[in-house]
């Protein structure tokens, strides 16, 4: 049973065979052409559940942990997007706490968000960033489509999310046991997103963050 893909659009992603008794009844195909892992959209939640789900989420300024986490990518950002100065946080959540520590930290920033935050700036901007975002999207190509137009000439998108490894993992991956995450990345995915998209990659730790600056 063969499915399109939702980023590259071949048509031959295939189901992931577990090789024991897997603990999640939903369904993973897995795309041979740029490695994407998605989740049809038989399993996906109504938007209502989604929303009522991000809601529950203890993402504040108040928690020391997922403000480090945060502190730590913008110190990336200064690094590896020296000259940033405008941002859009993209996917920001009903509490946009990264967005919240940009501006703390001097960048111009604004915030969009599907459910919470859901008129989209003009734009352009210097950097793109997308925390724990793209393994939520229902249409990746779509996603990225409307990110790229977003970027000045030269800008940078950063995305965080957690990269899978090999296919044959997905049974004892914790990442896949949330209902709102219904598509995964490999590193040869955002290989094949670079090229398809005009970017070249400025930082990638192979984990679950990874910069990419537009080709002008």
């Amino acid at each position: 049973m063969y499915q399109k893909c939702i980023l590259c659009n071949g048509d031959s992603a295939i189901p992931i065979e577990f090789s024991k008794p897997a603990r999640e009844a939903r369904r993973f195909m897995c795309c041979p052409v740029c490695e994407l892992v998605f989740v049809p959209d038989k399993y996906h939640l109504s938007p209502q559940d989604e929303a009522a789900r991000y809601r529950l989420h203890e993402n504040t300024l108040s928690n020391e942990g997922y403000v480090r986490m945060f502190l730590d990518k913008i110190a990336l950002i200064h690094q590896y997007c020296p000259d940033a100065s405008t941002v859009l946080d993209y996917g920001c959540g009903p509490e946009p706490v990264l967005a919240q520590l940009l501006r703390r930290d001097g960048f111009d920033c604004d915030v969009y968000d599907p459910y919470f935050f859901p008129v989209l700036p003009e734009g352009p901007y210097d950097l793109v960033i997308s925390t724990e975002v793209f393994e939520h999207f229902r249409d990746v190509r779509a996603e990225l489509c409307k990110i790229r137009s977003l970027l000045n000439p030269g800008g940078f998108l950063a995305v965080m999310t957690s990269f899978y490894n090999s296919a044959g993992d997905f049974g004892d991956w914790w990442y896949i046991s949330d209902p709102t995450h219904i598509c995964f990345f490999s590193t040869r995915t955002f290989e094949w997103i670079e090229k398809e998209f005009g970017f070249s990659r400025v930082y990638a730790d192979r984990k679950n963050f990874i910069i990419f600056a537009e080709n002008e």
